[in-house]
């Protein structure tokens, strides 16, 4: 034991000096004044000053440096199944009532040699014994990671599970629990007998879907005893079949993959069942039919040809956008065209406007509405109201005059990727009539392809796109048709031309999102995760602000309202509404800015989690292989077997307390010894004051 002090240790000095000090004023010439003998004063003068030097020798604040030795006892984590999977074995009512009892009996057998720590494991790890059975996952990897980050080291003696081996959810359990360096021991529950059942295991699909297309789904399903059976797989929508395949069970187990085609009727996230048909002497018809749920987009582009007059360009753009996915193309002639062109996502305008003055009321519309257009510049195009829309190229040419200019790709187009195969073909395709004068490029506009006449390469654009309020392209000149059919002649293919019209017409025609409220979510929700939902609010410069406050109110299928206030972070909203049941939900946000209000509607699927009815059969192989590598050991959950594991774990000599032992720093003042002491010297000097007549 060392002893230092906060100030300099030659003070004690000073401090016995003051006690020897205090002692000869108050014990001084004691035996005249109050006839004390010699020995008598000399003993309490002696007291005085040890009393009064010790207190003044704290004033120093005296430290002692001590060897603390911390005895801790081995721990020993007992982790119970709390997932559903466990009620559909025979034993549920044990799990329920007397498997409780048991290990909370084990833990008490336990404690006097080890510190025990109890949890219950599924779709998350809690603390202490839960028997409600209540998880709709089974996650073991996770409890065994959880006990590895608390307790890894030499602390940790054992491991005691509960539980039927089935997980569904996490990594194989074995290396974890190898990792953990320490015995595993397994109470082994459910029933491990095969029976006859039908499962619905699987099924693949899509994300999305396009409105009015076909896509596939892919049924998985796995018989169990079941030879000789047949059955039906039913793809349900809004209450009616759209799809069904038969099943014929020809082996015991057998699985079986079924494809299935089904029609998208109906835009946003819909909602389909997939079923298997139950047969005779299944026993459990849970995992008979599982939900999935596609979005189904109504992303279809309506693209409009606008002629002068027929053109082989026309056949060709027409031909390139046939295999486009999701686009539709009407075609139509100068004043023949009575619809509305805000209908369509894109105008493709050949020769217009044009110097006879043709569709001057489609042309007027696309500039007031801001629709996307493509104009094609050709002989019989008015150049001064080509100007006057800047649409990206102003033109000081005369009609009729025309030269021949082949494409050139500019490197530094940035718009949109145009692959390095593809660059070779476009300056490999024929010259196209280009009006002859001066060309000049908008300050908004990117250069897409430039002008070479024959040899020469100029900087007047051939192809130029323009982003803003309203998209627009202009190529300048006509004849683009012979790029198609180059494009066949020379690559057997017409990708190359095709590619290119279409990577036009959709950077063209994308929908740009303006409205200044809105709200993201995930389409679907686990039903035990919890409800995310964010929302942005942009003033007239759509800059983000959160300054007013924002609502909304969530409806579930019956109807009934939950209403919600967002939470404000970061310059937009946050509302989390926590786990709900599953089913398909509609919402309605509201806010207002500015005198205007603003609202935001959709819609979220909570989907069911069924993953603990797949599969009915205990693992108890995935205990055995967890025993052995681990040297623990698998034991029925019986009373008698819980008795063998406290047994054995408390006769094992190598998981025993372990000792620590460390330096510690704690003020003299402290230690109680000390208070005893100066009380004894204070006591017996009154006492002997007392005793000789003085007080």
């Amino acid at each position: 034991m060392e002893l230092t002090t906060s100030y300099p240790l030659w003070l004690a000095v000073a401090c016995v000096a003051l006690g020897i000090a205090v002692a000869w004023w108050l014990y001084n010439r004691s035996t005249e004044r109050h006839g004390w003998s010699s020995v008598l004063a000399k003993v309490m003068a002696v007291l005085r000053a040890a009393a009064i030097a010790l207190l003044a020798f704290f004033l120093l604040q005296p430290l002692v440096k001590v060897l603390v030795e911390d005895v801790r006892k081995p721990v020993v984590v007992i982790a119970h199944d709390g997932s559903s999977s466990l009620l559909s074995g025979a034993d549920s009512a044990a799990t329920r009532a007397a498997h409780t009892a048991r290990l909370e009996a084990l833990a008490q057998a336990l404690s006097g040699k080890f510190e025990v720590r109890s949890f219950t494991y599924g779709a998350e790890v809690i603390d202490g014994f839960n028997a409600t059975q209540q998880q709709p996952l089974t996650n073991i990897d996770a409890l065994l990671r959880e006990v590895y980050d608390r307790f890894r080291g030499p602390d940790l003696g054992a491991v005691i599970l509960d539980g039927d081996g089935i997980w569904n959810r996490g990594s194989d359990p074995r290396s974890s629990a190898q990792q953990l360096g320490v015995p595993v021991f397994v109470l082994a529950m459910g029933d491990t007998t095969v029976k006859t059942d039908l499962v619905l295991k699987a099924v693949e699909h899509n994300r999305i879907a396009y409105l009015g297309n076909e896509f596939p789904l892919l049924a998985k399903v796995e018989a169990r005893k079941l030879a000789g059976a047949r059955s039906k797989v039913t793809v349900s929508h809004e209450g009616k079949v759209v799809a069904s395949a038969d099943v014929a069970v020809k082996g015991d187990p057998q699985f079986i993959e079924l494809p299935l085609l089904v029609k998208a009727t109906s835009a946003g996230l819909q909602r389909y069942t997939v079923a298997v048909a139950t047969v005779e002497g299944e026993t459990v018809v849970a995992n008979n039919n599982r939900t999935v749920l596609i979005e189904v987009l109504d992303d279809r582009r309506k693209v409009l040809l606008l002629a002068a007059a027929p053109h082989p360009d026309i056949a060709a753009l027409r031909h390139a956008l046939t295999g486009l996915d999701g686009y539709t193309t009407e075609l139509a002639y100068g004043d023949a065209f009575t619809g509305k062109v805000e209908d369509f996502d894109l105008v493709i305008l050949h020769q217009l406007p044009s110097a006879r003055g043709m569709a001057k009321n489609a042309l007027e519309a696309i500039r007031a509405k801001g629709v996307p257009a493509w104009y094609v510049i050709g002989s019989g195009t008015d150049f001064n109201a080509m100007n006057a829309l800047g649409a990206g190229v102003e033109l000081n040419a005369q009609r009729g005059r025309v030269t021949d200019a082949q494409a050139t790709v500019n490197k530094d187009f940035e718009l949109f990727i145009i692959d390095p195969d593809q660059v070779r073909a476009i300056e490999r395709f024929p010259p196209l009539q280009v009006p002859f004068g001066e060309y000049e490029q908008g300050k908004a506009a990117s250069m897409l392809l430039t002008q070479r006449v024959g040899v020469v390469q100029t900087a007047s654009p051939l192809m130029v796109l323009q982003q803003g309020e309203q998209r627009t392209a202009i190529t300048c000149g006509e004849g683009i048709w012979r790029w198609r059919l180059a494009d066949q002649q020379m690559n057997q293919s017409t990708a190359h031309f095709d590619g290119l019209v279409r990577k036009l017409v959709q950077f063209l025609a994308v929908k740009l999102d303006k409205q200044r409220f809105r709200t993201e979510h995930a389409q679907v929700f686990a039903e035990n995760e919890p409800v995310v939902i964010r929302a942005e609010l942009y003033n007239a410069s759509f800059e983000l602000v959160n300054a007013p406050e924002a609502t909304i109110t969530i409806t579930d299928e019956a109807g009934k309202d939950f209403p919600f206030t967002f939470g404000k972070t970061a310059g937009s909203y946050r509302l989390e509404a926590g786990q709900l049941p599953a089913g398909r939900y509609n919402y309605t946000a509201r806010t207002a800015l500015a005198g205007e209000n603003y609202t935001a509607s959709g819609g979220f699927t909570i989907d069911a989690l069924v993953a603990e009815q797949l599969s009915t059969v205990a693992d108890h192989g995935l205990w055995r292989d967890i025993a052995a590598r681990s040297g623990g050991a698998v034991h029925a959950a019986t009373d008698a077997d819980v008795e063998a594991i406290a047994n054995a774990l408390n006769a094992r000599e190598d998981i025993a307390a372990r000792s620590y032992a460390h330096t510690s720093f704690t003020d003299l003042i402290s230690l109680k010894w000390l208070f005893f002491v100066l009380l004894a010297l204070l006591a017996a000097e009154w006492s002997a004051r007392r005793w000789a007549g003085a007080y």
